[in-house]
């Protein structure tokens, strides 16, 4: 595949992440490619999304392929993520204005190279929020693996609204090179006193995908798991939306 000039590329681990925003844009699957991926089109803006799968490894190989195939004006790393503080609630936005990196075994909390200019990032919030959306400038922490949120020190709490994930940095560190401004893009899933439950964090750990079929074989299992699952689908519905809204704002404004 020859590279091909868009507006924006965008990095998502799950499918549940992006389809709504898929389906507003009418994208058409690529084919004959590794990855899953599609093309768009939107008010005279084009894009490419691709899924990573979850995890650092992933997103890197991604990131290195979307640079490798396309000549983006902008790549935009997107999905749910997990608040840290209680006025980050659920559906609520939160545009990365520093990126972290984050080693629980070892307490180590590293900063990332800002990868895109405040005033762009200023001006995308006031319009995300002239837009209803419940959008906040924020730091976003990748982690190796979902962790037990109520087990970590001061260190992630004295951040300015902290969210976790577990692409984000990965991605960022493999565009580094490449000058392009980089939007790191959360939608939270989780509230700060909500911890992902071990069922799930389990299976994210060893590369399970979150399927139907996935849930169903959880709730045969142990069908006291159902609430924990309907609650994690709508609030990974409302994200989802605002991912979709939060979306169709920045293309406008890029």
């Amino acid at each position: 595949m020859s590279q091909a000039p868009v507006t924006a590329a965008l990095l998502a681990a799950l499918p549940e992440e992006v389809r709504p925003f898929l389906r507003r844009v009418g994208a058409k699957p690529l084919s004959r490619v590794d990855l899953r991926a599609w093309e768009f089109a939107f008010r005279n803006r084009t894009g490419v999304a691709v899924l990573s799968g979850m995890g650092q490894d992933g997103a890197a190989r991604a990131a290195a392929w979307l640079l490798e195939h396309y000549q983006p004006q902008v790549f935009i790393c997107l999905g749910f993520g997990g608040a840290l503080t209680p006025e980050l609630t659920a559906g609520a936005l939160v545009l990365g204005k520093s990126l972290w990196r984050y080693e629980p075994e070892a307490g180590t909390l590293q900063e990332q190279q800002a990868l895109i200019p405040a005033t762009l990032l200023n001006d995308l919030l006031a319009k995300l929020q002239a837009a209803g959306l419940p959008a906040l400038l924020g730091s976003v922490v990748t982690t190796p693996a979902i962790i037990h949120k109520g087990s970590q020190g001061s260190p992630l709490l004295r951040l300015s609204h902290p969210v976790l994930d577990l692409e984000t940095g990965a991605a960022a560190a493999s565009i580094q090179g490449s000058s392009l401004p980089f939007l790191a893009l959360r939608a939270v899933t989780d509230s700060a006193g909500e911890e992902i439950h071990d069922f799930i964090r389990s299976a994210a750990k060893a590369g399970t995908s979150l399927t139907v079929k996935t849930a169903l074989a959880w709730l045969a299992a142990d069908p006291r798991r159902l609430a924990a699952l309907v609650r994690l689908w709508r609030r990974s519905r409302l994200a989802a939306e605002h991912l979709a809204q939060a979306l169709e704002v920045a293309l406008e404004r890029l």
